[in-house]
Formats: structure tokens, C-alpha cells, sequence
């Protein structure tokens, strides 16, 4: 039946990886209707994992590590079936697939200081097939600045002397082919950020900046401890108030322990005049 083959076919092959072709329903395909994939190149490799739209149709094929090469011809045929009629089969030749390849990024990235030159060194992408150094563009960013371009490389390295070795340096990197290779001009991913560098010396600034806070954080912990194990409580134990019973119990004892008799104290003035008393009354006594 005319119009019921798929329509709208693209494939994207990422890296080595994974090939995503993706498609549409023909405009007079009936409801059944059912697609599946196969690539030829020497042997047929059959579609494993296939998209489904809303009404269970086929629309998405993907092929992980595909056993093709990337640097020969690939026939892909989308095949159709249905119970109502026959379908129409879409057909594609990929001459040179490696102009629809995404790179991976770049490998191994290490950064090191020569002196005051800052050296970036990397591996190519991984790709199907083993492929010149010199095939790939690459993208470096630096801090968050992007340098120029790097292509046709056979060394695999770039050297700045825009930074300190104090400074601490963040680098990203991403991967495009060199157009001798493929046309196609999408960068890979970026890299995940590899730092290097050393961290510049402190300021005295700095320091007080680190001991303050070191001061609060010990602090907190010591209150916190104390709080936790009433160590405060052990160091300045708090006085104890005599209880209102303690007071009572000696009242108590008080008035059961009997009062010394009161002394008399006789004044010195009556003492004299007992004295002198006595000393007239003696002559008169002795005459008798």
C-alpha cells in the first residue's frame, strides 16, 4: 500500500556505543501496523530494543555496539507488517557512516606544571575502529574560558603559561571530528572537570579568618558536651539551701536542753561600800 512505509528516518550513532534510529508511522498505514530494523553489512543484525509509540508501534530502534564498521558501506531496511495489507518497506544506504558518528570526549586528561607552563595532555576519543591522532578536533576550557580550537593534532597536548602553579586550575575538554574525516560538526560531551595546580600560600587575613572559626566551632562542641553530660554541673556544683526541717530539728533541741541558773553580777559600787563599812565597824570592836 502507497504511503505506509515509515517516514522521517534518521540515525545517530554515538561513539562506539550505542546506533538511536528513530522514525514515523506512514500517513496510510493501518493501526497494526508493526516496523523492525535490520542493518546489512556482510551480515544482517537484527533490532533488540525497539521505541514504542502510544499504540504499541515500533518507532525507535536501538543498537548497542553494533557489530558494523563505521568506515564502510551500511544498508538499513525498515520492514512493515500488518493483518489489514501489505506495507512498504523504507530503505536507506549509509556510504560513510562515520559522518553521522558523535564522538565520546576526550580520555585521560592530566594536567602538570613545566616550570611556569601549564601542560594539558589527553587521549583521543575511543572510537569503532582505530583511528589517526590526528583525525579529531578538540575544545579546551580553562576556569570557565574557552580556548580556541585544537585540530590535526598528532601530540595530544597543549601548553599555556597564563597561569600561576598557584593557581588552581579547573580543565574540560570535548571532542569533533577534523573535517578531512567527517563533515559532521557536532562536539561530543564535555568531559567531566579535572583540577590541578597548587592552592596559593594563606594570608594572614586567612588565617584569622580559619582560627575564628575553628575557635566557634570548639566552642560549640564544649558547650555542647557540657550540655550533653552536665560536665558544668560537676565543676561549679550549686551550694545547697538548708531545708525549712533543718531549721525546726534545731529549734527542737534548743528548748530541750535545760537554761544555766542566771549569775548575779553585784555591781562594784555596792562592793565599796561593804568594804568601808567594814573598816569602821573594826576600831569600835577592838576598844571593847
Amino acid at each position: 500500500k502507497n504511503n505506509s512505509a515509515a517516514e522521517n528516518f534518521a540515525c545517530v550513532i554515538y561513539n562506539v556505543s550505542i546506533m538511536n534510529c528513530s522514525w514515523t508511522v506512514g500517513k496510510e498505514a493501518p493501526e497494526d501496523t508493526q516496523y523492525s530494523l535490520v542493518l546489512r553489512q556482510n551480515t544482517n543484525v537484527e533490532c533488540q530494543d525497539y521505541r514504542k509509540d502510544s499504540f504499541g508501534r515500533q518507532v525507535g530502534c536501538i543498537l548497542k555496539r553494533p557489530n558494523i564498521s563505521f568506515k564502510a558501506e551500511v544498508y538499513v531496511v525498515v520492514l512493515g507488517l500488518s493483518n489489514q495489507t501489505s506495507i512498504q518497506f523504507f530503505d536507506k544506504v549509509y556510504d560513510d557512516p562515520i559522518q553521522d558518528v558523535i564522538l565520546d570526549p576526550p580520555r585521560n586528561i592530566t594536567l602538570t606544571y613545566n616550570s611556569d607552563e601549564l601542560e594539558i595532555k589527553w587521549q583521543k576519543p575511543e572510537t569503532y575502529e582505530d583511528m589517526p591522532e590526528n583525525s579529531f578536533c578538540y575544545n579546551i576550557i580553562i576556569n570557565g574560558n574557552v580556548k580556541k580550537d585544537i585540530c590535526g593534532s598528532k601530540e595530544n597536548v597543549y601548553k599555556t603559561s597564563e597561569y600561576h602553579p598557584n593557581e588552581r586550575v579547573t580543565v574540560a575538554m570535548r571532542a569533533k571530528w577534523d573535517q578531512k574525516y567527517s563533515d559532521y560538526s557536532a562536539w561530543s560531551a564535555w568531559s567531566k572537570p579535572i583540577s590541578g595546580g597548587n592552592s596559593p600560600p594563606l594570608t594572614s587575613h586567612d588565617i584569622l579568618i580559619v582560627l575564628g572559626v575553628v575557635t566557634a566551632i570548639i566552642l560549640i562542641v564544649l558547650i555542647f558536651l557540657c550540655y550533653r553530660f552536665r560536665i558544668w554541673m560537676r565543676l561549679f556544683p550549686q551550694i545547697p539551701k538548708p531545708s525549712m526541717k533543718l531549721f525546726e530539728q534545731v529549734e527542737q533541741k534548743e528548748k530541750s536542753v535545760p537554761k544555766e541558773p542566771e549569775i548575779e553580777i553585784i555591781s562594784l559600787k555596792k562592793d565599796e561600800e561593804l568594804i568601808c563599812s567594814y573598816i569602821t565597824e573594826m576600831p569600835e570592836k577592838l576598844k571593847t
